[in-house]
């Protein structure tokens, strides 16, 4: 397993290189969760925080525990930034800080961040949280510095029962498209018509119902992921 602290020591990419990343294939990049096989370990959830060095009570990924009305059993279910095809926050963004770059991913130029708090407000998902030290707004956006160097993203490369998958949409060979072309996927909020490039399998109406945001809601009582510190 890597470690997942590798980030630091990769040297920084350029602002530039990230948001001009080229695909000569027309990459769509996105994940694909099955929730039949998440166990609610918070593997994934724990190395986003550490691998990003997120401020206690937000989150870039968090998985949430849900429990329907009539069963006993308790449901996970990852939840994130969805990176929209139809990006809300993109339009609500006047500083033009959110980007959303050739492969579909959306990024977050901290330089032009203005802390307006506009995107956070336009998100439907609840992904995007304003750092308090920083003052910018945060959010996941698949591990564009490991996923450019041909690594998988954090919470991928965790994951014990491999119930998240990374890879592009675009290319009907991948292992991600070749298991999403065997089951019914959904999309959290469908009617928002964003049009999400992560996908879910065994995704239920009653859980979204359940699970509205990423960060945590007034009066929420879930586990809170704070990494060790020195």
């Amino acid at each position: 397993m890597e470690n997942a602290l590798l980030k630091a020591k990769l040297p920084p990419i350029p602002w530039e290189q990230v948001q001009n990343k080229r695909s000569t294939t027309k990459k769509k990049a996105g994940l694909l969760i099955d929730l039949r096989r998440c166990v609610g370990c918070h593997a994934c959830s724990v190395a986003c925080k550490t691998e990003y060095q997120a401020p206690l009570g937000q989150f870039r990924m968090r998985t949430r525990y849900l429990q329907h009305q009539e069963k006993k059993t308790l449901n996970f279910l990852p939840m994130l930034c969805m990176q929209c095809t139809d990006a809300p926050c993109l339009k609500a963004c006047d500083s033009k800080a959110l980007v959303k770059r050739e492969d579909g991913v959306i990024v977050v130029n901290e330089q032009k961040c203005s802390g307006d708090k506009a995107c956070i407000s336009a998100c439907p998902y609840g992904a995007i949280y304003l750092n308090p030290d920083t003052q910018k707004a945060e959010k996941c956006d698949l591990c564009t510095h490991r996923t450019d160097l041909g690594m998988e993203p954090a919470c991928v490369n965790v994951c014990p029962t491999q119930a998240i998958q990374y890879g592009d949409w675009a290319d009907d060979k991948s292992t991600m498209v070749q298991t999403a072309k065997k089951h019914e996927l959904k999309v959290m909020q469908k009617s928002k018509g964003t049009k999400p490039q992560v996908s879910y399998i065994g995704l239920e109406g009653w859980m979204e119902q359940q699970a509205k945001s990423v960060q945590l809601q007034p009066g929420e009582n879930e586990m809170i992921y704070e990494q060790g510190k020195k």
